[in-house]
């Protein structure tokens, strides 16, 4: 028989594998000869099409050290000896592909073209597929186009995995494109090719594309299955947009496409999601009607809806309902229930089902028990928490990993760092040591209490312990550190992760560039988002996000309005979240009008906004004070349903509201929100805290705390340093005592507010020495202190004229690395003013100009003064000189400034000669000026000097203020001349101008001193009783007169203190 020619069947193929395993038993088989022996088998084996066994040799003949060259190169050396089918290649370029060496695959269709072989269109589909898992989008482009110079002709299945790969890159538009080409090259897209590009516009949010694309399959003849609506089904309730999701699903049967099981279960879990059980249910009763069995994914939905709910009873009823359709509840079953229970505080019932599980025999092993702990730890039961971990060495449970890291994270929650360690000891003495999981747990949740200096100490011990740091792990390190603003220090970690092998990628580079966008530095986020795409890392919505909020907080909003215009025309670059970091910077400049037209172009161009975008044009319009407009919004958002506040938004609404000062508006929303979750978290209480605390409530404050204690809710930072800030504007010392210690007892370590606010309240109620002693023991226990802080204090310091501790304090600042800033240094020139340390001072403001803080002309006018009365003018005049030439202020203010100070200390003559060379120089003095001139000279009783400068006055084209009236008239009235007095009173009422309680207070009592023309004084109580500063009526009595005065004189009086106040 000629064995070349003869059909082979799968008896020969076996009669070769026998032979194969008795010549590689034989000694001194050579390394070629066992590749040749392999070769011919397999193609023996394809011959007889056995092609699993084929596949076997094919990849024993791969791991024999050889490369694919010398694999490819053996087969075809054997090929024309056994007459042997071209498919032997594909199937190698098959087994590569399976252990995922692409390369050679890829070598391997290079030598077959080579050879005049062509691949199955089905191995290159399986080729382009592996490529797309692989992330090698370059190299599918590149392989299709190699694949039709062979001549291979693409099919289907070819198309649709290119159009997933456009769809991937972000270019559907190129997708479409695509779909288009096929069909008018004749080729007929199958459901899965609409599937794809359906699947794809609704993961970018494009519903109106999704909707449409259904429309023109149905013109193409392709109706779209079950699978198609529930594909989309899903995307709308991932979205939160079950209602739109609930409608498709009536449109299906309309279309007579019957539902299954899977849409419903899709639907339902989507309405839980949401938190409306009560649809879910109806939904439920739904697939009854339609005879539509539920299954326990259905079930265990319900369940977790009804244990979120607290409605255990319903929850229970359906678990007895499963038993009684023969679907067995299994752990998810009862684990939500558990769940549910624990959340809920309901740890009784939870023990009852525990002992319901052990009846029915259900090995459950540690999961129960630590779903319980995990339950304790959140409600802040901890004894029993730990309690509930013996039970479980007693019971003979094993616990593992996941159970003392629910351990670890629930103290951590609560911030109580001692007991964290003491789980950990408990750890070691049960025979575990901490592996990756647990370090990588206490660093993350050391970062997420901000306390990421012990987070890096944990990360040290981990790297000594030999445990290397993950990915996830140093990008938590890098995240923290960005959010406490260290982005530099973020920076140089990155740079040590390429140092251990790490490589950082784009949740790197996106928690680096969102650091400098908070610090507004647009200008490194740039450079990083340079070097980023360099790497080869593909920016997200995020990362775009991070780059227009560095240029909306740094200010340039031109600029981010350009950026954020250019990504339109970048592929899917622009979202909702870029939407909404746009909409955040436009509403936190109060440009409310932009914000709206802003949120419009996001409508019209599909780009669905979310209940964060609502949220930001809520709190905008609150914040610009535009309650009423906000309310509303959000009414008409409600009415159309596409908006339901979730608690997250009444928080921030609540928020907004008590910050724009609406604190009825704030309440009536925080008791609404009480009403609808039943369950408020830690920072829904910090705002009502913050709230009140700003009215200065401080019942309301105390009950609130009393209230969220009770609800088993542990305080947080946040939550001590409101109270603490609260208690000190009010000056409650005793309170701050009382929080403070609360709060070091619950193992919650003080930040730089904390130490402002209990600092604050010292200060307030002058306990200054207590204020000091406190900074410097939060600075030795290594708790950060901040400038306002350090300002208070050298504020407080400066106006005892305590000059030593001030300077003391800005010493510690330097030694700290803290700059003092402008605030710092104006009040040491205040302080030093006061003790007549006047060249300190002009030093002080120097220092000021070298550190770039130009000085106030105020610091300057003070000096002057100061110096002027201690007779140092020729200080002062060069302080004059000084001014001018740093252009802090204008000739004008600075000759104003001489003569204000010389009139002040007593040198009238000299102010009076520094003003006329004023006038003659043609510079203007200041209305100030000449009022501190003239009351100068009726305090010496020189009124004819002072008309003459008010003469002067009006020469230089400056009409007197109040003031200037108030002082001319208060000199006339101890000169005796009331008439004249009363004169300027009429004149001042004719230039349009107001009187005020002075005026009024200098008339009434030089009538009641001097006694005058009575019709004068009855004009002045007219006047009075017309202002509504007195109400009384007299007659034509003198008694009636003087009581009327000595009224206005006591109501005068009154309303001056009342002013004070």
């Amino acid at each position: 028989m000629d064995y070349k020619l003869a059909s082979l069947r799968q008896v020969h193929g076996r009669l070769a594998l026998k032979f194969l395993n008795f010549f590689i038993k034989q000694p001194g088989l050579e390394h070629k000869h066992l590749a040749h022996v392999l070769s011919i088998t397999t193609h023996v084996l394809v011959r007889a099409r056995m092609y699993d066994s084929a596949k076997s040799l094919l990849r024993h003949l791969c791991k024999m050290g050889v490369d694919s060259k010398f694999v490819f190169g053996a087969l075809m050396d054997t090929y024309p000896l056994c007459n042997s089918n071209p498919s032997v290649f594909d199937l190698l370029i098959r087994v590569y592909l399976k252990d995922g060496a692409i390369d050679n695959a890829l070598e391997t269709f290079n030598l077959m073209r080579f050879r005049g072989f062509k691949p199955s269109v089905y191995t290159c589909n399986m080729m382009l597929g592996s490529m797309v898992k692989d992330g090698r989008a370059c190299t599918v482009w590149s392989f299709f186009r190699e694949l039709l110079d062979s001549k291979i002709c693409p099919n289907i299945a070819t198309f649709n995995i290119l159009i997933n790969v456009l769809c991937a890159e972000g270019n559907l538009k190129k997708a479409v494109y695509l779909l288009r080409k096929m069909e008018n090259s004749g080729y007929v897209p199958t459901i899965v090719t609409y599937n794809t590009l359906l699947h794809w516009f609704c993961k970018k949010g494009r519903y109106k594309s999704a909707f449409e694309l259904i429309d023109r399959m149905g013109s193409k003849g392709i109706e779209a299955d079950v699978c198609t609506y529930n594909m989309l089904i899903d995307d709308l309730c991932r979205n939160d947009r079950c209602a739109k999701a609930y409608l498709l699903l009536k449109k299906m049967r309309k279309r007579r496409i019957s539902p299954n099981a899977i849409t419903y279960n899709t639907l339902i879990n989507g309405f839980v999601k949401g938190g409306n059980v009560r649809i879910a249910t109806r939904v439920f009763d739904e697939m009854a009607y339609f005879n539509i069995s539920p299954n326990i994914a259905t079930y265990n939905a319900l369940i977790e809806g009804h244990s979120n709910e607290c409605n255990f009873e319903e929850a229970l009823r359906l678990v007895d309902m499963m038993e009684k359709v023969r679907l067995q509840p299994n752990e998810v079953s009862y684990g939500v229930l558990l769940n549910g229970l624990c959340r809920h505080a309901k740890f009784d019932l939870a023990r009852s089902i525990f002992e319901r599980l052990r009846s029915i025999g259900m090995d459950f092993g540690c999961i129960p028990y630590t779903e319980m702990i995990d339950g304790l730890c959140k409600k802040g039961f901890f004894n029993d928490a730990v309690q509930m971990l013996r039970e479980m060495f007693e019971e003979g449970v094993a616990p593992d990993i996941i159970t003392f890291s629910v351990l670890i994270n629930g103290f951590h929650r609560a911030g109580n760092i001692k007991c964290v360690k003491e789980i950990i000891c408990k750890m070691y003495r049960a025979g575990f040591e901490p592996n990756k999981v647990i370090y990588s747990t206490l660093i993350y949740n050391f970062c997420k209490m901000g306390l990421v200096s012990e987070a890096l100490n944990i990360y040290r011990i981990m790297n000594c312990s030999g445990h290397a740091a993950d990915s996830f792990t140093c990008n938590t390190l890098v995240a923290s550190l960005c959010r406490d603003g260290k982005v530099r220090e973020a920076e140089d970690f990155m740079r040590h992760m390429s140092q251990i092998g790490l490589t950082a990628n784009s949740i790197t580079f996106d928690c680096l560039i969102s650091g400098y966008g908070n610090l507004g530095d647009g200008l490194k986020a740039f450079s990083l988002f340079d070097e980023m795409v360099k790497l080869g890392n593909n920016p997200s919505f995020f990362t775009y996000s991070s780059l227009l909020k560095g240029l909306c907080k740094g200010g340039n909003l031109a600029e981010a309005k350009k950026f954020f215009n250019n990504l339109h025309y970048i592929p899917s670059a622009v979202d909702n979240v870029v939407y909404n970091t746009m909409l955040a910077g436009t509403c936190k400049l109060g440009n409310m009008s932009e914000s709206v037209a802003l949120f419009d172009e996001m409508v019209q161009f599909g780009v669905l906004p979310d209940s964060y975008t609502y949220t930001i044009l809520l709190n905008g319009f609150c914040r610009k004070g535009k309650v009423a407009v906000a309310l509303l919004f959000l009414g008409k958002l409600m009415e159309k349903g596409v908006f339901f506040p979730s608690q997250v938004t009444y928080t921030c609404l609540v928020d907004g509201l008590f910050k724009a000062g609406q604190s009825k508006a704030a309440s009536y929303f925080y008791e609404e929100m009480e009403q609808k979750s039943r369950y408020l978290d830690v920072i829904a209480f910090n705002v009502a805290l913050d709230g009140t605390s700003r009215r200065g409530k401080l019942a309301n404050v105390d009950s609130l705390f009393s209230m969220m204690r009770s609800k088993s809710l542990c305080p947080s930072l946040a939550t001590y340093n409101i109270l603490l800030h609260g208690y000190s504007k009010q000056k409650d010392i005793r309170s701050c005592a009382v929080i403070f210690k609360l709060m070091i007892g619950s193992g919650i370590l003080p930040d730089r507010l904390t130490s402002h606010g209990l600092i604050l309240g010292l200060c307030k109620s002058g306990m200054l020495d207590v204020g000091i002693k406190i900074l410097k023991n939060m600075i030795s226990v290594g708790v950060e202190v901040d400038r306002f802080t350090f300002n208070m204090l050298i504020s407080k310091c400066c106006e005892r004229g305590d000059t030593r501790r001030t300077f003391d304090l800005v010493n510690v600042m330097n030694f700290l690395g803290i700059l003092p800033d402008a605030e710092t240094l104006d009040a040491i020139i205040i302080g030093l003013n006061r003790n007549r340390a006047l060249q300190e001072s002009h030093i002080i403001l120097h220092e000021m100009a070298q550190k770039g803080f130009l000085p106030k002309g105020k610091q300057y006018i003070k000096l002057i003064n100061a110096m002027c009365r201690d007779r140092n003018l020729q200080s002062a005049f060069q302080l004059k000189d000084e001014m001018t030439s740093l252009g802090i202020a204008s000739p004008d203010v600075a000759e104003s400034a001489i003569v204000r100070g010389l009139a002040l200390c007593g040198k009238v003559e000299e102010s009076t000669l520094v003003l006329d060379r004023m006038l003659r120089k043609q510079l203007v003095p200041t209305v100030a000026t000449f009022t501190t001139l003239m009351h100068r000279f009726c305090k010496e009783s020189n009124i004819a000097e002072a008309l003459k400068l008010r003469n002067k006055m009006e020469l230089c084209g400056m009409k007197l203020d109040v003031v200037a009236y108030n002082v001319i008239i208060s000199g006339l009235c101890a000169d005796g001349d009331i008439a004249a007095a009363f004169e300027l009173y009429q004149e001042m009422k004719q230039n349009g101008l107001w009187p005020n309680a002075t005026t009024y207070t200098v008339l009434v009592d030089a009538l009641l001193t001097e006694g005058s023309n009575r019709s004068t004084g009855y004009v002045l109580l007219k006047d009075l009783k017309g202002r509504g500063i007195i109400s009384c009526d007299w007659d034509g009595s003198t008694e009636q007169f003087q009581k009327a005065l000595v009224i206005a004189k006591k109501r005068l009086k009154y309303l001056k203190q009342n002013k004070r106040k």
